[in-house]
């Protein structure tokens, strides 16, 4: 397994979600085939608000959609199944009452309750075999990936249905068990207010109601403002009653409905209304609620009910339940072998291993399940198996395109800054660069989502435990136009490549480091990683790299023998090695076949436990069988700590080898044969911990442990992590023993070739060949990455370009010096004479501070160009819209349907209090301490000022009356008109939105005639001026582009101006349009109601999405800007947008060009005329001077 294994002591039940429905299509092209994975799906929420924003008719063209939904809780998919199966019947929006209350009561009226047994009765008749769950009502939207899914589902359904047909006494006995256990899984605190998360800028209204909600949901089992249940709905939720816990409620204490829904549209002002949102109650945001739930399932009912049974489905869901590592595993296993066998094990505590439905992903299906995706959704996962864990299995099977988009989520954290970046060990560029991906806003320094919500409650709660942060993740390269090639190969120094893999090594061990153990006393200490998975991380490094692998791996190895940073790393020491060579990464030298052979050359120096084999394996399978006896009393300590980690050592006289990565199940084993032809085969014990069978563990391990001859043992225990620690060394002592055996017990132990259950044609050993994938092999051009001294982060790109044209050939020869040009944030021009060759990189980089080495008689350029990752630096390029095909992907801002985004009313200026904090969080603390009235030397920021002034002004918040339009403006030049016709929520990403119709400039004749017409109606009382520099300007060239193809509903024509000039933004002159015209006047009644009087602009506007720009919290500091908003209402005005000239901080005189005056060498900001008036400024200057 890619994860340890953990003692699953009181585990908890999840069936309705904990924050609010995305939209899962956001990031994808209109009319792209969205092949969506959901890995720890939970309820459907998602799902069903992704079917409605691609459903409402003003899209493009109707999506093709194909989830593919992973949980390892089966009573999470039988509920959603038998949600979807009602929504496809007859009957559907009039039963919506009911299946809501299905769905999220916790006791049901006899009416829902009748609804949810017949539901269940139809489907487990249809439900004998997948066959026949293929050829019902529900088989052509509706699969099953593996037959152990369904046989899963169907023992829920029957459960459920029994409920129903007990005994009188029964009956009785469950009511009051369910009764008892609803009452005991409250939260022992007074309210539960995370639910208010899901109103998002508006949270701060939400959270006494949220906490009311909470109280009452949990007091009465229903969604409702009164605090007493009705007495007719009396009867158990039997959906509830099932679990991965055992036959008893196990609803997580922190259930609360409404943090699934969009709470804002309950607080936020309604337009025509003025309603303050103190003044919303609980009736109106279940009300809210409902509705939304409503309108969802409608769309999703729709979509079924027009499509018929005969004909392949435009709207498919498939099932699997299991664990999420194992079935990305898999698919990436059928997808190379092309087999729906696979060696992977269905989920931990599991013996059977993953069989897809042949029928789906058969080699001779007609239409072939997807076993890759362009999108992959993994929950919050991160915090229950690593971020490291969910990269190294996912990057495998998401598909190699510019929109294809892997999401994450953490919850667990007390601040931004402790979630992520800990977990993911490293640097985010170097593990973006050593595994292929990226989060998109991490290379962008802003992110259009706002979690407003974590940072409120960390500015006045400090108590917090949550932190909510989703973070989208491309492949590198995809934001180059044309995409480079998106598995492009790196090459590093071999010494830098080891130091920065044993860097890595050592983060992601550190309950074995003393300083990171104290450091971990008080928290969860919960371990994501074991030796399996750094060795699985290398094979997906290993395909990247031209690297010279084996130098690497032999420097590596030496670092790891001669570590003491971990205080047990040795006793790892074997466990590494084996899995190393089992996955094909690396041999070392003492397991190689010579080796062995050279030591166990003749059969009398073999040890006895392989007296009965023909030939002397590298490789053996351990299997311990632990009795039931020796097991049960411990069971009691093992729940009470927790999630403790399991791992086995191998113990001889003063050695002790630990193998964490094992494998369990309560079973009973059968061997047969004996010899290297000895074979195990396990019986599962259906009732796992609560049956009689004895404890089944097995790891691999190399045969040289055996080497010293002495008499070794075998030792089930619990790593010894502080929290572990703490709870178990009173009941089992020093070093946490559960069991130990002698290796040479034929009864408890067992030396195999093969795993149990093992068939003799086995995929096992292509399977774990998987990872040894041949290398990439280097290309015409080689991008090679100097890493610093500690081999922590990225410094440079090095490349070699050879110089092929004949020109370049000539003026090379000829002694002229190339040049270097910023073409884009990732790509430059090198120019000789009056040709040029573009060299594209991975990352960011800065071309102002290339160096050259150029070879004149061997034809060759090689230019080092340093990376450009620092805070606040940024091109004007950073709103990259690329090509896909014939349509266009965006990189880094999401799309937004701008027709379902709720308008919401400025005629009340006190129920806007909300926005300045919202827009606050557009700055950090680091750009909030910049000087005002100075230029910010960011393009990014400057960008920034100018849409923060955009919300204030057209919510009326600073100034009354918001303008009639904005006028975008450098020096005298008008480029740009914006005209703003409504602020709108964008509620899945927490944010506000402008809904805004741009008119660019162009000469064209028709456009001054439009203009002339209406100039009566536009002058500097109602205009506002956006002023900026030549840097900025460019910087909206690109945003526009990227603000108008976000929320479009139309098709871009066959004669496009980017297709036909093969240029996007079209242009960088202030007098010409950046656009292409495919959008002009699409949509403009809205425009044309809004401002009749501007009627006749009305075919030269194209509709626009502006949203704020937020700082990255888990990048840098944000809370200044929200503590200051909280407690003021009002946050300091930033700089101005307007271009300032360059002037001196101490004296005002003015800079006479381009570089005349000094530049503070740490903020990079205050500039002055001479080193005399630094010195004079430097006692005020130094309480403000911030390094970037």
């Amino acid at each position: 397994m890619a994860h340890p294994v953990l003692w699953r002591g009181k585990t908890f039940f999840y069936p309705i979600g904990n924050t609010p429905a995305v939209c899962l299509t956001q990031d994808l092209c209109p009319t792209e085939k969205a092949d969506v994975l959901l890995l720890g799906c939970g309820d459907p929420r998602h799902i069903l608000y992704t079917v409605y924003t691609n459903n409402t008719g003003s899209q493009v063209a109707s999506r093709q959609l194909d989830f593919t939904c992973c949980d390892l809780e089966s009573a999470v998919i039988a509920r959603n199944t038998i949600l979807f199966t009602l929504l496809a019947d007859d009957g559907a929006v009039q039963n919506m009452p009911q299946i809501w209350n299905i769905f999220f009561h916790f006791y049901l009226d006899k009416a829902s309750h009748d609804l949810l047994i017949s539901q269940c009765r139809k489907l487990v008749q249809l439900s004998s075999d997948l066959d026949s769950w293929n050829n019902g009502p529900y088989g052509h939207f509706l699969r099953m990936c593996t037959r152990d899914t369904l046989v899963e589902l169907r023992r829920l359904w029957q459960l459920y249905v029994k409920t129903t047909t007990c005994s009188p006494s029964d009956a009785k006995a469950f009511q009051s068990a369910y009764a008892v256990d609803v009452k005991a899984s409250k939260a022992k605190v007074k309210s539960v207010c995370t639910a208010g998360r899901a109103a998002g800028p508006l949270s701060m209204y939400a959270l006494k109601i949220a906490g009311d909600h909470y109280n009452i949901y949990w007091d009465t089992g229903i969604c409702s403002a009164v605090p007493k249940r009705p007495s007719e709905v009396s009867y158990p939720n039997a959906t509830l009653a099932y679990s991965m816990a055992g036959d008893k409620f196990a609803v997580h204490y922190g259930t609360d409905p409404l943090a699934c829904f969009h709470l804002a549209e309950a607080f936020a002002p309604a337009v025509g209304s003025a309603r303050h949102p103190e003044k919303v109650t609980l009736n109106d945001v279940i009300s809210v609620c409902k509705t939304q739930f409503s309108r969802w399932c409608t769309s999703v009912s729709k979509v079924l009910r027009n499509q018929g049974s005969s004909s392949p489905s435009p709207f498919i869901i498939r099932y699997f339940v299991g664990d999420a590592l194992s079935l990305c595993q898999a698919l990436d296993y059928s997808h190379i072998i092309k087999s729906t066998s696979t060696p992977f094990p269905l989920a931990p505590w599991k013996t059977a291993c993953i069989t897809l439905d042949p029928s789906a992903y058969g080699t001779g299906t007609q239409s072939r399940a997807p076993t890759m995706f362009n999108v992959i959704d993994t929950s919050n996962l991160l915090d229950h198996v690593g971020v490291l864990n969910i990269l190294v299995v996912t990057i495998p099977i998401l598909q190699r395109t510019p929109s294809a988009t892997l999401y994450t989520e953490g919850l667990f954290g007390s601040s931004p800054g402790d979630t992520l970046p800990q977990q993911l060990c490293g640097d985010f560029a170097t593990i973006g660069l050593l595994l292929g991906v990226i989060p998109v806003s991490f290379v962008s320094q802003f992110t259009n989502r706002s979690n407003m919500y974590e940072l409120f409650m960390q500015a006045t709660d400090g108590s917090t435990n949550q932190n909510h942060e989703r973070l989208s993740w491309k492949l590198l390269g995809c934001a180059q136009k044309p995409p480079t090639d998106l598995d492009c190969a790196i090459n590093i120094a071999p010494e830098q490549l080891a130091g920065v893999l044993f860097n890595i090594y050592l983060n992601m061990s550190p309950h074995e480091s003393l300083a990171q153990r104290l450091a971990m006393v008080g928290h969860s200490g919960i371990v994501h990683y074991h030796r399996r998975s750094f060795v699985d991380m290398l094979g997906v490094i290993k395909r990247r790299m031209i690297t010279d692998w084996d130098s690497t791996m032999n420097m590596l190895h030496d670092k790891i023998r001669n570590d003491r940073t971990l205080l047990t790393g040795m006793n790892s020491y074997q466990d590494l090695c084996c899995q190393m060579h089992l996955l094909g990464v690396f041999t070392v030298e003492w397991m190689s076949p010579h080796k062995v052979q050279d030591v166990y050359g003749s059969r009398f120096k073999w040890p006895i436990v392989f007296r009965d084999w023909k030939t002397f394996p590298q490789t053996v399978c351990v299997v311990l069988v632990i009795p039931r006896v020796r097991i049960q009393p411990l069971l009691p300590a093992l729940d009470e700590a927790g999630t403790p980690v399991l791992h086995c050592d191998v113990r001889g006289g003063t050695t002790s080898n630990a193998f964490s990565c094992i494998n369990t199940v309560f079973g009973t084993v059968k061997i047969s044969g004996k010899g290297d032809s000895k074979t195990a085969a396990i019986e599962e014990d259906p009732t796992r911990r609560y049956g009689t069978s004895p404890l089944v563990v097995w790891f691999w391990m190399p045969s040289f442990v055996f080497s010293n001859k002495i008499r070794l043992s075998v030792v089930l225990s619990v790593l010894p992590t502080p929290p572990a620690c703490k709870s178990l060394t009173t009941k089992l002592g020093l070093g946490l023993p559960l069991f130990s055996a002698d290796m040479g017990d034929e009864r408890l132990v067992h030396v195999l070739r093969q795993r149990p259950n093992a068939v003799p044609e086995s995929p096992e050993e292509k399977s774990m060949q998987i990872s040894g994938r041949s290398m990439k092999t280097p290309g015409p051009v080689t991008t090679f990455v100097t890493l610093d001294k500690e081999c922590k982060k990225p410094l440079s790109f090095t490349t070699r370009v050879d110089i092929i044209d004949p020109e370049m050939k000539a003026s090379m020869a000829s002694g002229a010096t190339p040049t270097v040009d910023q073409v884009s944030m990732h790509s430059i021009a090198i120019a000789l004479g009056d040709k040029s060759l573009q060299s594209h990189f991975l990352l960011p980089i800065d071309a102002k501070k290339a160096r050259l080495r150029i070879a004149r008689k061997t034809l060759y350029i090689q230019v080092t160009l340093p990376l450009k990752l620092a805070l606040g630096e940024n091109d004007a390029d950073m709103f990259p819209v690329i090509p896909k095909g014939g349509d266009l992907a965006l990189w880094n801002m999401h799309r937004v349907n701008l027709d379902q985004c709720m308008p919401f009313s400025i005629a009340n200026r006190k129920a806007l209090d909300w926005v300045n904090p919202h827009i606050a969080l557009m700055m950090s603390d680091r750009e909030r301490r910049i000087p005002d009235g100075l230029t910010t030397g960011s393009t990014l920021l400057d960008v920034k000022y100018t849409i923060y002034s955009m919300f204030r002004q057209a919510s009326g918040t600073v100034s009354g009356k918001p303008p009639l339009c904005y006028a975008m403006q450098e020096e005298r030049t008008i480029f740009a008109m914006l005209y703003i016709t409504d602020l709108r929520l964008d509620v899945g990403s927490h944010a506000m939105v402008a809904d805004a119709w741009v008119m660019p400039s162009s000469p064209w004749s028709e456009k001054f005639e439009a203009f002339s017409k209406v100039s009566s109606h536009l002058n500097t009382s109602n205009m506002a001026m956006a002023r900026m520099g030549v840097e900025e300007r460019k910087a909206w060239a690109h945003l526009l582009v990227a603000a108008t193809e976000r929320c479009r509903t139309w098709e871009h024509k066959t004669n496009c101006e980017y297709r036909v000039q093969g240029a996007i933004p079209l242009t960088f002159d202030p007098e010409e349009s950046p656009i292409c015209s495919c959008g002009a006047g699409v949509g403009a009644e809205a425009f044309v109601k809004k401002y009749p009087m501007l009627r006749p602009l009305a075919p030269h506007v194209t509709r626009a999405a502006i949203s704020p720009l937020f700082a990255l919290s888990y990048l840098e500091k944000v809370f200044g800007s929200l503590e200051d908003a909280v407690t003021t209402k009002t946050p300091t005005t930033p700089a101005s947008a307007v271009a300032v000239p360059q002037v001196c901080a101490a004296c005002g005189k003015e800079g006479s060009g381009s570089g005349s005056l000094l530049i503070c060498s740490r903020c990079k900001v205050v500039r002055y005329c001479s080193a005399d008036c630094q010195r004079d400024d430097w006692k005020g200057h130094k309480k403000r001077c911030v390094a970037p």
